[in-house]
């Protein structure tokens, strides 16, 4: 699309630089309109209209007139204020798009407040608002939507009534409520990576996935792939600096202009890793470092094509047109350390389960980090994701509060779960729950256990063995969760 189409919000994203506004009462309704705006711009000219045929004075009041005005007294000023700033495309006009991927639009004045969410977890009356309606059927159902709670002036994502556990009551569970600035940024944010994607909606998508209209979502995108191999030059960097000061003065590679990859293409071919895909794109961008170990008792992939043949126990399967195996990409020191993926304890798809009985899948593999397996064409898929496959599992909720095994969502990770560390669960931005948490959040959260000295250092790498994640399951239980992202 041609950008310079939509209008300029780079001042009023949330990133880490320019953080939500904290010094407000209520919702900062002109930079949350500014982003809803933004939006619906996109999907309007993605299908190649006219951008100045979408501008009117078409908003939430002006659309549903008496019905609208009618609950402005039930809503902050702030949030009213929103709502008369946010356009709506014209009423007259096509069957305008659904607002975005996981949301259909602003919703009716019948639908906007959750009252019966309000009144299951004992919220008070007209404190939550479902400000946006879902795409029914497409991944969300009756009773979800994007909640604005009017206490705390924080919204979350419920694709269906079963999210409501796991953020509801708020005060409950206040990490997983932000600012609506922040989930609209999120939203625009994988806009912008090409991660979701618009365009007419006769269009193909690209693997025959269904779209949502003119939405569509892509396994992965190139700039996906170029953020993840930044991630792993910053954990590697991190890694080299406490491991080069132990080497001797010969063994430190110096003035090298162009650093091997992790992995030659010849090696990714005798492994039949897919060509493309995110898997092998990383592998052959990334560098090699000058250390062994990535995380405590996980290794850099082996560059002898037999013995990375050897450590791949998926890529080689039949699989079907539009399925992407999992990849070995960190495998565990010691090949005998198994995982046992059989049933239920597998978190690849079709594909790559252990069943039926005589299935060529193996029902155990070796430990270590895997590439997320998808199938292309379905929905809420993440090539860019990754499994850590345990050779054990975790305790799950004794009843501490104070130790446990979790994921981002705060709960705890099942007894005996093998794959679920560092991983999601709910997500507060939106999307399936079983949606893989990306590399690249997994590569910037090691750095981070690294540069503040939780993982040690050595010279051959990060120290420790896979039994180090064992602390996930104690009071450190902290250290091995990754904050609630898209």
């Amino acid at each position: 699309m041609d950008i310079p189409q939509l209008p300029n919000v780079d001042g009023l994203l949330v990133t880490a630089d320019n953080p939500a506004r904290a010094d407000l009462l209520g919702m900062d309704h002109t930079r949350c309109a500014a982003l809803h705006n933004y939006l619906v711009h996109y999907a309007w000219v993605s299908e190649g209209r006219a951008p100045a045929s979408l501008y009117g004075n078409n908003t939430f009041f002006t659309t549903h007139g008496a019905a609208a005005e009618a609950l402005r007294p039930r809503l902050h000023p702030s949030l009213a204020a929103f709502l008369a700033t946010a356009i709506l495309p014209p009423a007259d006009g096509p069957e305008p798009a659904p607002f975005f991927f996981w949301a259909d639009g602003l919703s009716d004045p019948n639908d906007l407040f959750a009252e019966q969410a309000a009144d299951l977890f004992n919220e008070p009356v007209d404190s939550l608002v479902c400000l946006y309606f879902p795409n029914i059927g497409q991944g969300g159902e009756f009773g979800g939507g994007l909640f604005y709670y009017q206490g705390c002036h924080r919204a979350a994502v419920f694709m269906h009534m079963d999210d409501y556990d796991y953020a509801l009551p708020v005060e409950e569970h206040p990490s997983l409520w932000h600012p609506l600035e922040t989930v609209l940024s999120n939203w625009i944010d994988l806009v912008r990576l090409g991660k979701i994607t618009a365009s007419p909606r006769d269009a193909p998508s690209l693997f025959a996935s269904e779209k949502i209209r003119p939405w569509e979502w892509r396994p992965y995108s190139e700039a996906q792939v170029a953020a993840c191999v930044c991630a792993w030059d910053r954990l590697c960097d991190v890694i080299e600096a406490r491991v080069l000061p132990l080497l001797p003065p010969t063994s430190a590679v110096t003035n090298v202009v162009e650093p091997e990859p992790l992995l030659a293409p010849a090696a990714l071919d005798a492994a039949s890793v897919p060509e493309p895909c995110f898997a092998r794109s990383f592998l052959s961008r990334a560098r090699r470092p000058q250390f062994r170990y990535i995380a405590p008792g996980l290794l850099l992939p082996p560059t002898d094509a037999p013995e990375f043949v050897a450590s791949q126990p998926f890529t080689r399967l039949p699989r079907d047109l539009h399925a992407v195996p999992p990849v070995c990409l960190f495998p565990a020191a010691g090949g005998e350390l198994k995982v046992d993926l059989t049933g239920s304890s597998s978190p690849f798809c079709n594909n790559f389960r252990a069943t039926p009985a005589d299935s060529p899948v193996p029902s155990q593999v070796p430990a270590g980090i895997y590439s997320e397996s998808v199938e292309r064409d379905a929905m809420d898929n993440a090539e860019d994701g990754f499994r850590l496959l345990l050779p054990y599992g975790f305790g799950g909720d004794v009843g501490n509060v104070s130790a446990g095994a979790r994921k981002s969502d705060g709960s705890f990770i099942g007894i005996g779960i093998v794959a679920e560390l560092f991983q999601h669960g709910y997500k507060p931005f939106g999307g399936d729950y079983y949606r893989p948490q990306r590399l690249e959040r997994l590569l910037d959260h090691w750095r981070k256990l690294v540069d503040e000295g939780i993982w040690s250092v050595g010279s051959q790498g990060v120290e420790g063995t896979i039994d180090t994640f064992r602390e996930a399951d104690t009071v450190r239980w902290r250290d091995y969760v990754i904050s609630p992202t898209w």
